[in-house]
């Protein structure tokens, strides 16, 4: 099964493109046994109609770099959420297959974007990361499905904590930001969690 790294290039410059190239060793080591490491970028070239503004740089792989392709960055406006308990869903890696996460948007096609949990705890939504904010400080579950390298590098600066976060305690913070390569940490674009549905069974 392929994976996938989703690599954000602004005005011709990958960024955060250690976290990736970090990211992409472990699940080569993990999956493939392969220790050898690679620096991605030494192997994206930009192309010049791509030197100007943000593009997204999807870079496919297994054991090997399969294929790199370019696409002008489009932003997704999340302004609702709902919370979808998901008991069997596992992403621990970034597959490039994300027919799982096309399925539960569809089925929950009332809201922008969900927040899964699993078995009670608060995970990712199904393209970012998540930050609370409790009124002084960010924390991020320490249940992600995918540990995201925004988060990762969120986590390293000390911007943001891992905490346990369930169910039931979204309610103790005051809003929630949704984070990936493209997505900053951002007050103001974080939305209020009482505004957020919960899955009626």
């Amino acid at each position: 099964m392929k994976l996938l790294e989703t690599i954000q290039v602004r005005n011709g410059k990958p960024i955060n493109i250690e976290y990736h190239s970090a990211r992409f060793n472990l699940s080569r080591t993990e999956l493939f046994g392969i220790k050898a490491s690679l620096d991605l970028s030494k192997h994206i070239q930009i192309p010049k109609d791509c030197l100007a503004g943000i593009y997204r740089c999807r870079l496919i792989y297994e054991r090997d770099i399969e294929e790199i392709g370019f696409s002008a960055y489009q932003f997704k406006p999340v302004q609702s959420l709902k919370i979808v308990e998901v008991p069997d869903v596992n992403y621990a890696y970034k597959w490039a297959d994300r027919h799982i996460f096309k399925n539960l948007l569809q089925q929950n096609s009332d809201v922008d974007e969900i927040i899964i949990s699993k078995n009670g705890s608060i995970t990712d939504c199904t393209f970012a990361n998540l930050a609370f904010w409790d009124g002084e400080n960010w924390f991020t579950p320490n249940t992600p499905l995918l540990k995201g390298t925004k988060r990762t590098k969120l986590i390293d600066d000390g911007k943001i904590s891992e905490v346990e976060i369930g169910v039931s305690d979204v309610r103790n913070y005051q809003k929630v930001c949704l984070i990936n390569s493209f997505r900053e940490l951002d007050f103001l674009a974080a939305i209020d969690v009482n505004t957020i549905k919960t899955m009626t069974l």
